[in-house]
């Protein structure tokens, strides 16, 4: 650490290179997609690097930064919740219109209910359901078995189903 104050660049290089996989892992939890996700992890490092003046060299470095990886993907759901809306153009025909706005709901209601749920059912849930990832691929990037990943996604879509269903949505 007294290296990556000092600015010495192989030394950042070397402290992302260690954190890299586990922190993109982590920003999953908070993200729609990858884009999004890496964001959050690029934040998180730019953050640590400017506050790193903050840090306490006593204390390990790995709990401080993914404590500010989870702020910001915290921070990003806070965002995109006050940030739903539906931009349409003007040219669509009517049932279009209604699908994308229909859509558009649909996702908003997804989001509020994944950023309600447990850390892992949400991330699992996003990462097999939402962005296509294999079992095996989401429990390496948790750190959980596979078959752990499956349960977690699979008791966030019962939550999900159940609330989509109280509100009207039927599965097609």
């Amino acid at each position: 650490m007294r290296l990556v104050r000092a600015g010495e660049a192989h030394a950042f290089d070397e402290l992302a290179g260690r954190y890299l996989r586990g922190a993109l892992a982590v920003a999953w939890e908070y993200a729609r997609d990858r884009d999004e996700a890496e964001d959050i992890m690029q934040d998180a490092f730019v953050r640590v690097v400017r506050d790193l003046h903050r840090y306490d060299d006593r204390l390990p470095f790995r709990p401080w930064f993914y404590t500010v990886l989870r702020n910001l993907g915290r921070n990003a759901i806070a965002r995109r919740a006050r940030n739903v809306h539906v931009e349409m153009p003007e040219h669509l025909p009517a049932a279009q219109a209604f699908d994308a706005a229909a859509g558009a709901e649909l996702r908003a209601i997804v989001e509020q209910e994944l950023a309600g749920m447990s850390r892992l059912q949400a991330a699992a849930f996003r990462l097999l359901a939402m962005e296509g990832f294999s079992a095996a691929e989401v429990g390496d990037m948790l750190g959980i078995a596979p078959a752990t990943a499956r349960t977690h996604a699979h008791r966030a879509r019962l939550k999900l189903r159940h609330v989509l269903e109280q509100r009207g949505y039927r599965p097609s």
